[in-house]
């Protein structure tokens, strides 16, 4: 059993246990009931409130700490890695390529990984890194300086500020948090429109540029201003019934609908721009890429 899905029974059972001795029948019903409705709730979190501290799981539990300057990886054990995992990386061109090699390097390099499971993964680095490039392959700012720490979870991680929540992802203080298994599923189906990687990094840039607005991507930010035009027309618009590309999730709040729009820019390029092509040529100027088009 995941470790933090023990330790909220713990938590739940003895509750109970001291409900039943000091005889609070209703408060031991009521605390059940909703800790049973949350026990199973995974989502990526909101962003909608920003807090500089960590709300990712414990820090200590089996944790094994790589610092990316410090890999001793290669180029061929990175293009291997890419080449099958990445179909991002196998639509570039040679420069293309090259170009991409040199920025997930310097990326990683600026990062300390953090694996909390009995053992580590040595493609962690590797993909959260080249999904970050594969982001921001057409931005001049690609090193998310803020975010100095990812961390990995083997699957979905309790929110320590809402105990009853389990996350895929979210994005807090200067950590990216991922779960692994969700991750991967990104990978597994590529075109679903649900890629959790690219989602925190979404909001990890987001975060960026205008919350702690630490080396600023100019163009980015003044091109996200139209994004948002055209976007809060496509949110209000996809909760008539009948207008279904986005998630019930995405429709939670606009930091939600922004990071969806990232994963469907990516994963669904032409299903999004065939409904709402408007909302496409945003991200492409946004994005300064063309997922229709791999040589624009």
């Amino acid at each position: 059993m995941n470790p933090t899905r023990m330790k909220v029974l713990l938590v739940f059972g003895g509750s109970l246990f001291l409900s039943i001795i000091f005889n609070i029948w209703p408060a031991a019903i009521v605390f059940g009931f909703l800790t049973i409705l949350g026990f199973f709730t995974t989502s990526k979190e909101s962003n909608e409130e920003w807090e500089d501290q960590d709300t990712h799981a414990d820090e200590g539990l089996n944790e094994h700490c790589y610092y990316g300057d410090e890999l001793k990886i290669s180029n061929e054990k990175i293009i291997s890695i890419l080449i099958k995992r990445f179909p991002y990386f196998n639509s570039l061109d040679a420069a293309g390529k090259d170009k991409f090699l040199s920025r997930l390097t310097a990326f990683m390099k600026t990062k300390v990984f953090k694996t909390h499971d009995t053992r580590g993964f040595n493609e962690m680095p590797v993909l959260i890194s080249a999904t970050a490039i594969q982001f921001s392959f057409g931005l001049e700012e690609f090193l998310l300086p803020r975010f100095q720490f990812i961390h990995f979870y083997p699957e979905e991680f309790i929110n320590t500020k809402a105990p009853g929540k389990f996350l895929e992802g979210n994005v807090s203080a200067r950590s990216i948090n991922i779960s692994w298994k969700h991750f991967l599923r990104g990978f597994f189906y590529p075109d679903d429109g649900q890629n959790v990687g690219l989602h925190e990094i979404a909001h990890a840039y987001y975060y960026q540029n205008f919350i702690s607005k630490e080396d600023i991507d100019k163009e980015f930010v003044n091109d996200f201003s139209q994004y948002s035009v055209t976007a809060n027309k496509i949110f209000e618009q996809e909760k008539i019934p009948g207008n279904d590309l986005f998630s019930e999730y995405a429709l939670t709040n606009s930091q939600e609908f922004w990071a969806e729009s990232a994963e469907m820019f990516f994963e669904r390029p032409a299903a999004l721009n065939a409904a709402y092509p408007r909302l496409y040529a945003a991200m492409k100027e946004l994005l300064n890429q063309d997922p229709l088009n791999t040589a624009a």
